[in-house]
């Protein structure tokens, strides 16, 4: 049974007893998994895939599921995406524990690289993207790498205040250049950007990335299973790793395989293009497999 495996794998946790105890405490033992869409597109029929997966493996073992909005690129999302995820949500009669947002959670992320740069894990970087993506190719140090602690707060918060453009500085994780595996070789945890946020306003002008910001918003919300599909497995050390840095409690990492339909196109990128180019008319289009465009097909 399901269930019996849950029990085992709490039991083999990957997180130090005294964390999985405050975890455990904090959950009462009830299993929580969460449904993180980013708000830059119209849910799909893979999204409802993902969604059926998170749901019933918590509610069929007394748990409940997040819907978490994953904003943290505010140049592509918007109110009118989270609007309509949220009422695909409840029409395909899913009912979550609590919509939250790792917007929300901006504070606590901006604490956590202040902490991260104070134990000499993360570093400010001027590289542009092109030298960055060479350096990481070959294995090769940042020139800014070995910064000192005192010189990495002052240009983190120089960034914050908007002193730089955006592209001029980074806040980098000081993993392995040499790992074989390449999400390991210094990921970027911030970037700047001038644009206002959908759901918080100006607040910020730097903006943390997906990969620092998801491992974080899954622990700080105590989920038990952080259920992704099967491109992102490549990302699992770095999830684990960034956690383990910070000292925090980890979830257990499930890949799945993702939807596919043959003759059609299940890929939000795919669909923007169709959409933006007008080659369909929306979102709600009936010859696409959004959820919308599937209600109108009927």
């Amino acid at each position: 049974m399901l269930t019996d495996f849950i029990a085992r794998d709490l039991e083999s946790s990957i997180n130090p007893p005294e964390i999985l105890k405050k975890h455990l405490e904090a959950t009462g033992g009830k299993i929580y998994t969460r449904f993180p869409p980013e708000p830059n597109g119209y849910i799909h029929i893979g999204h409802a895939f993902a969604m059926r997966f998170n749901f019933l493996l918590a509610s069929e073992n007394g748990g409940e599921t997040y819907l978490r909005f994953d904003d943290t690129n505010p140049e592509r999302e918007s109110m009118e995406y989270i609007d309509s995820i949220k009422e695909n949500v409840n029409w395909l009669g899913y009912k979550p524990f609590k919509v939250t947002h790792a917007s929300e959670y901006f504070d606590d992320l901006y604490k956590f690289a202040i902490q991260l740069i104070k134990q000499g894990d993360a570093y400010v970087c001027h590289q542009t993207k092109e030298e960055m993506s060479d350096y990481r190719s070959r294995g090769l140090e940042s020139p800014w790498r070995n910064r000192t602690v005192e010189e990495n707060l002052r240009e983190f918060e120089a960034m914050r205040l908007g002193k730089y453009d955006e592209g001029k500085a980074m806040l980098r994780l000081k993993f392995d250049m040499k790992h074989p595996n390449t999400t390991m070789r210094d990921p970027v945890a911030y970037r700047i950007k001038y644009v206002p946020h959908p759901h918080i306003g100006s607040k910020w002008c730097i903006y943390p990335m997906y990969d620092y910001t998801h491992c974080i918003n899954d622990s700080l919300e105590n989920i038990t299973y952080s259920c992704c599909t099967l491109e992102f497995e490549i990302r699992r050390e770095l999830y684990y790793e960034t956690l383990k840095r910070l000292n925090l409690y980890r979830p257990h990492v499930w890949e799945f395989s993702r939807l596919n339909v043959s003759n059609n196109v299940v890929s939000k990128r795919k669909l923007q293009a169709l959409i933006f180019g007008k080659h369909v008319n929306g979102w709600d289009d009936p010859r696409l497999l959004t959820i919308f465009g599937l209600r109108r097909r009927g």
